[in-house]
């Protein structure tokens, strides 16, 4: 029977427990505004950071066979800054000439789609009746209401506007290389700087088994994706070729991209095709058999190949992941949305590292090994089985065979 004063502890530690997690939420919600007031600084830091732990183990294997780390990291910014410019020009005019040419076939989309609007009127005009009739009874009680005050909340919108204006790309891209550079040329110096500030060896020993963690984590999960879509942009700007689809690299190249991004990426792709199918082809069905056909080859990726390739280690929940997309879209736009999968490893790489946020790296899909037994443990396991084995040897043993009479057994 429990005393009063016991009951007293167990509700003060009850209180204590629930104090502490609401202090942990409202920390992590001021951490988000934070990110979300700060993004135009964040973002551009934040992509050079997913970068530097991406591309720090190609500097170090180059620095073991003498090439300076400056050196390499000038040789890294410079291969990518060629191959974003090579994808840019295989995009850019055809991307130009279809963006362009999009509102003279707005109408023409809209008429091979009148099989689809044509059902759609009748909800429309119901809608709109009873607009006017909530509008009628609302303008009765118009001059009692107080004026409204609006709270703007952060959407996806403004992940577009931070990239729109030329400037601000500058901006971006300017805050990323250095910060990339610098990174990947004195990065280490600056991680020894901090693992001398730690306390003791097995901090410092930890931090670098994390750091070691998530950049491999993001090294195998970056490299084995890229090579993926890759080949998937292959397939589909072949497939689009024989469809009779016009400009097929723009559609690999589409393809390549998007497919960093889970789910969304896909869907876009499709919608994006069916679009461009519609207008450049007479009969309606065929524009659903190009959608059909890239559709099919990223749920061949989606379902088979990519698990096959990166294994149960690398999986994630597709749950967590679009969660993820909707979390760091909705924060920082269509950067958020490149980099929130790398968000998601590296912040399950890292819970894997420490013993109390295990649990949340289980949840993020992490498979935490048993411990071992020790070592005297599973001696005496081995011992106690070694005798119970001993045991029923002699048991057996004495057992008397079927053929043995009774009477010859109890006198034996």
């Amino acid at each position: 029977m429990n005393t009063p004063a016991k009951d007293n502890e167990i509700d003060s530690s009850v209180d204590h427990r629930a104090g502490l997690i609401s202090m942990r939420i409202c920390a992590v919600m001021l951490v988000l505004y934070a990110l979300y007031y700060a993004r135009s600084l964040v973002i551009p830091v934040a992509t050079a950071i997913v970068l530097y732990l991406t591309l720090r183990p190609i500097v170090r294997h180059a620095k073991r066979i003498g090439v300076p780390s400056p050196v390499g990291a000038i040789g890294i910014i410079a291969g990518i800054l060629l191959t974003l410019g090579l994808g840019t020009y295989l995009v850019l005019e055809p991307a130009k000439e279809t963006i362009g040419a999009a509102p003279q076939h707005l109408a023409v989309a809209k008429q091979k789609l009148s099989f689809i609007t044509d059902r759609l009127k009748d909800v429309d005009q119901a809608t709109e009746e009873l607009a006017e009739t909530e509008d009628v009874a609302a303008g009765e009680v118009a001059s009692e209401k107080p004026v409204p005050v609006e709270i703007k909340q952060p959407t996806w919108t403004s992940g577009w506007s931070y990239l729109s204006g030329t400037g601000n790309v500058v901006s971006f891209l300017t805050i990323c290389i250095a910060l990339l550079y610098f990174l990947l040329a004195t990065g280490d110096d600056l991680l020894r700087s901090v693992m001398r500030s730690l306390p003791n060896f097995s901090s410092r020993r930890k931090l670098v088994e994390v750091i070691e963690n998530v950049q491999e984590g993001l090294g195998s999960y970056l490299a084995q994706v890229s090579a993926i879509n890759a080949g998937l942009g292959v397939c589909v700007a072949v497939v689009m070729w024989m469809l009779g689809m016009p400009s097929p690299i723009m559609w690999g190249v589409m393809a390549f991209a998007f497919n960093f991004i889970p789910i969304v990426g896909a869907i876009a792709g499709a919608l994006i095709i069916f679009f461009v199918a519609l207008l450049n082809f007479e009969p309606t069905y065929y524009a659903f058999v190009v959608t059909l056909a890239f559709m099919t080859l990223t749920s061949l990726e989606g379902q088979f190949i990519t698990p096959a390739i990166l294994g149960r280690s690398m999986s994630m929940s597709p749950v967590l992941v679009f969660l993820s997309i909707v979390v760091w879209g909705w924060m920082w736009g269509i950067m958020g949305v490149f980099l929130s999968v790398p968000i998601l490893i590296a912040a399950r790489m890292a819970c894997e590292g420490y013993e109390d946020l295990r649990p949340l790296a289980m949840i993020l899909g992490a498979e935490i090994p048993e411990p071992e037994k020790p070592k005297e443990a599973s001696e005496n396991d081995a011992s106690a089985s070694n005798a119970d084995s001993a045991k029923k040897h002699v048991q057996h043993e004495n057992i008397p065979s079927s053929h043995t009479p009774i009477t010859q057994s109890v006198s034996q």
